[in-house]
């Protein structure tokens, strides 16, 4: 005997989730998540959308790439693009606004160290750091100017010998405690001896070069300067300061930061300070300028308003990866997370700074972002995604999973990106941009997905409402990585500027790789990835062919290709267009064209001609020998290749100018295995029938729906009142959907086949089962 029974899905809020959790019926996520939910953004009212397509911006020089964000303002912001010993600048739609091809001199980041890199912005400038090099300082002279330089700490004027100047930055004892500095003289001057007692002014290829020009040393808290080297334990220095005696001393120190030390690899402005931290030789260094003097680092006698020089204290060698300004200064190092607050009066000084750990999970190289009140990173192993947040119960921080239920989306993240609500919809989503495993290099690591690696180059999506406990994840893919073939086109780097997403995508493109900048639209109406619009192909210069024509049969001459059926044009000085209903060859380039009404008066001999609606539209020259759709407002015109030599296409029906045309990319979402708990016991294992799905559309142009019986099923748009030249409407309604065949686990999948907007708020399932067999489970 069957037996009917009617779920409701109620939405997708939960995203996707893990294939483990295929069993746990009992959990609200399952109701509410899917098996696989790819290429949809979740929806603040439960719902999915299909996701943003992609604008084209510009094609970049074909080399990997990092984006940095720049927002100086609400209404100016800029893209600076990272390639090996190269930056770049452009606008929000793709202009240039500046390059500059450096090296490693100027620009010192290699291939392999774009994905270490730190920054921090205040204001017009950007410092950008690495443990291995200078910082870089990157400072806005103007909209349409910006210069590169290396930062450097400033300097005392009024504490000066020959050309050098007291320079204002920290210094530490690296050295062993045992050795002594002695002094030929104590006065300032030039060209004094300093002899250290064991041999530390080693030079290369030993060790590292101590004695470099102009590195600095700190004898009972004055400066001094390396000027030469004579030996391992003798070198010629310039005393800026009177120290009072030859020694031996023992009380001195060397320059925290220098090529010899390493420089910091983690930087923010906080509490009007410029901090510091990671240095190569010294990574638990936390260090911060004075206060609103960010190139100050003098430590002086320790007053309030002094600069910082502290560490990371703990049982092991802790590695400071990264800082976040939040309420209080988050610091996120490899072994765990800490934080230093702030006083009562909110101020952070050298008399009360203090450096408290949290959690024990440790931070991998994508820098931590601020997202729904919360921290949020990606752990060391690269498998978890947690949120450093404030918990008022425990008294302190806590660092929890938000990816547990969908960690097999998430691997080794190297980028965060955050956007906060767009112009059209309200939701803030975080997005990480998967790699491989941090156990490889990212030099090495591969750039296209395969059997064991399925996430490489894929942006995992996290959607969170705190406040109302929403939380959900998707997976993005882009043209290539979800078909059957060779090129797999992938995400290599994402940002957020203000309410803009843009990404880098690496792309296979007139037959080799290129790096591509694209902008996400703001929501399902920008349809395909690296979307442009066409123009019409005017096919030469065509013109009237002779004066006092009449009638509704047109000469005309000066085409390179014939004019089509079904084609409009437009003649000079006369109203309004005209269809094309017949041509006939004249030879050459001369035509005689049958239009759809009268000539209203004769055009003049060599009149230009237009074509105002056609078949054949330019296209991008990127997309050069690949297969592109087309879309024409609410119509899908289908899929064509573009003539690598000519950069055109040839539609199927005549099209306006402004045809959309680009990379399909598949939206895919299907439902946990519709199972329930009914008093007898759960359905689990036991052989049923989806009869029948209610799904509640909203702005829905294309839909396939597929059960156990693997028959698709279409969503078809009938209109009585549609008229030619007139659009589509999007089907807002619920729709009903029948279905055959058991199965012990069936699920529905909603997919599509054409680039148009869908979302998708719901679903009403009935099920049909045994009464019998469920007697037996």
């Amino acid at each position: 005997m069957a037996r009917k029974l009617k779920t409701v899905l109620t939405n997708f809020s939960a995203g996707e989730l893990n294939p483990l959790l295929n069993a746990r019926i009992d959990i609200p996520a399952y109701t509410n998540g899917a098996k696989q939910c790819r290429n949809f953004s979740l929806l603040a009212e439960g719902g999915i959308m299909r996701r943003p397509g992609t604008e084209y911006l510009t094609t970049l020089p074909s080399k990997r790439t990092r984006l940095i964000p720049f927002v100086f303002s609400s209404d100016e912001i800029a893209i600076i693009v990272l390639q090996q010993y190269s930056f770049a600048v452009y606008d929000i739609n793709g202009n240039l606004i500046q390059g500059v091809t450096g090296s490693a001199n100027t620009t010192p980041w290699t291939q392999g160290q774009l994905w270490e890199l730190t920054f921090a912005q205040f204001g017009d400038t950007i410092f950008i750091s690495h443990y291995q090099w200078r910082t870089v300082k990157i400072f806005r002279e103007s909209a349409s100017q910006f210069t590169v330089s290396f930062f450097d700490f400033d300097e005392d004027t009024t504490i000066t010998q020959g050309s050098d100047n007291k320079k204002l930055l920290p210094f530490y004892r690296y050295a062993d405690s045992s050795i002594t500095l002695t002094l030929s003289a104590n006065t300032a001057g030039t060209n004094r001896t300093v002899t250290a007692s064991a041999a530390f002014f080693i030079h290369p290829p030993n060790s590292s070069i101590h004695a470099a020009h102009n590195n600095r040393l700190l004898i009972k808290g004055k400066q001094c300067v390396i000027t030469g080297r004579t030996s391992d334990t003798v070198a010629t220095i310039t005393i800026l300061e009177d120290i009072g005696s030859n020694g031996p001393h023992t009380d001195w120190q060397e320059q925290l930061i220098s090529d010899t030390r390493g420089y910091p690899h983690a930087v923010v402005f906080h509490a009007n300070r410029l901090w510091f931290g990671g240095i190569a030789s010294k990574p638990a260094a936390i260090f911060a300028s004075r206060t609103a003097e960010y190139f100050n680092f003098d430590v002086g006698t320790g007053e309030a308003t002094d600069a910082i020089n502290i560490d990371v204290a703990g049982s092991e060698v802790n590695e400071v990866r990264h800082f976040v300004s939040g309420k209080e200064l988050q610091v996120f190092i490899d072994s765990g997370e800490f934080y230093i607050p702030k006083a009562n009066d909110l101020s952070i000084t050298p008399g009360n700074v203090t450096v408290l750990k949290q959690t024990p999970y440790g931070c991998n190289r994508a820098a931590p972002l601020m997202f729904d009140q919360a921290a949020i990173f990606a752990q060391k192993t690269g498998k978890s995604i947690r949120e450093f947040v404030y918990s008022d119960m425990e008294d302190g921080y806590k660092s929890t999973s938000v990816s547990l239920l969908a960690q097999h989306l998430v691997t080794n993240p190297k980028q965060i990106a955050v956007l906060k609500g767009g112009n059209f919809r309200p939701e803030q989503y975080a997005y990480f941009l998967n790699t491989q495993l941090p156990t490889v290099p990212y030099e090495q690591q591969l750039t296209e997905p395969n059997d064991e690696h399925p996430n490489v180059g894929s942006i995992a999506v996290f959607h969170s409402v705190r406040d109302e406990k929403l939380t959900g994840w998707t997976l993005w893919t882009t043209e290539g990585a979800s078909t059957e073939t060779n090129n797999i086109d992938t995400f290599e780097s994402i940002i957020s500027l203000n309410e803009h997403l843009v990404c880098v995508t690496r792309r296979t493109l007139r037959g080799g790789t290129h790096f591509v900048l694209e902008k996400f639209g703001n929501d399902d109406r920008v349809n395909l990835d690296m979307q442009t619009v066409t123009t019409i192909n005017q096919k030469g210069t065509p013109l009237v062919q002779g004066a006092s024509q009449t009638g509704i049969v047109l000469k005309v001459d000066g085409f390179t290709s014939a004019p089509k059926v079904g084609e409009a044009i437009g003649i000079a000085g006369i109203t309004p267009e005209f269809d094309i209903e017949a041509v006939i060859s004249n030879g050459g380039t001369s035509y005689d064209i049958t239009l759809s009404a009268t000539l209203p008066s004769s055009p003049s001999d060599n009149a230009s001609i237009a074509i105002t609606k056609g078949l054949l539209h330019n296209v991008n020259q990127e997309y050069g020998g690949n297969k592109i759709f087309a879309v024409d407002g609410n119509s899908s015109l289908g899929e064509f290749t573009a003539d690598v030599l000519t950069d055109t296409i040839e539609l199927s029906t005549a099209a306006r100018a402004g045809v959309k045309v680009g990379f399909n990319f598949t939206a895919t979402v299907e439902t946990m295995p519709i199972d329930k708990e009914l008093p007898d016991g759960p359905l689990t294992g036991t052989p049923r029938r989806i009869s029948r799905a209610i799904i509640d559309l909203n702005s829905a142009l294309d839909l396939t729906v597929k059960a156990a019986d693997t028959t698709s099923k279409s969503l078809v748009i009938q209109q009585v009142n549609f008229t030619g030249g007139s659009d589509l409407v999007p089907f807002t309604d619920k729709k009903e959907f029948f279905f055959m065949g058991y199965d012990k686990n069936p699920t529905i999948t909603l997919s599509q086949t054409e680039p148009l907007p869908l979302k998708i708020l719901g679903m009403n399932v009935e099920v049909v089962f045994s009464w019998v067999q469920i007697q037996l489970h």
